[in-house]
């Protein structure tokens, strides 16, 4: 079991980097500066970054309602809100570049 754990974090994590790489891809390339480009990253940003606030809320409604988390619990947590919001971002972005 600890052996698939580890499979799953290192194919999480390249799917990490590989939203990572497609943002800044795109935020760093001739395709953000026209028109098409801005609506496609203002689409994006409004879609995922208010997520955040909401995430990092439903976190600190579990740690102080339902169970206290660690310190390395809510770090990891933490950890995935964000990771998880980038990739989110990157699949946003791959997704509108094909639909516009």
């Amino acid at each position: 079991m600890e052996v698939f754990l580890a499979v799953l974090r290192i194919i999480y994590v390249l799917i990490f980097f590989i939203a990572v790489f497609i943002s800044l891809k795109f935020e760093m390339g001739d395709e953000n500066k026209d028109e098409r480009g801005r609506s496609i990253s203002n689409k994006s940003y409004g879609l995922v970054f208010p997520l955040m606030p909401l995430g990092w809320f439903l976190i600190e409604l579990y740690d102080h309602f339902i169970s206290h988390l660690d310190y390395d619990t809510y770090k990891l947590v933490i950890w995935f809100l964000i990771s998880g919001l980038m990739i989110l971002h990157g699949l946003i972005i791959s997704v509108l570049k094909r639909k516009y």
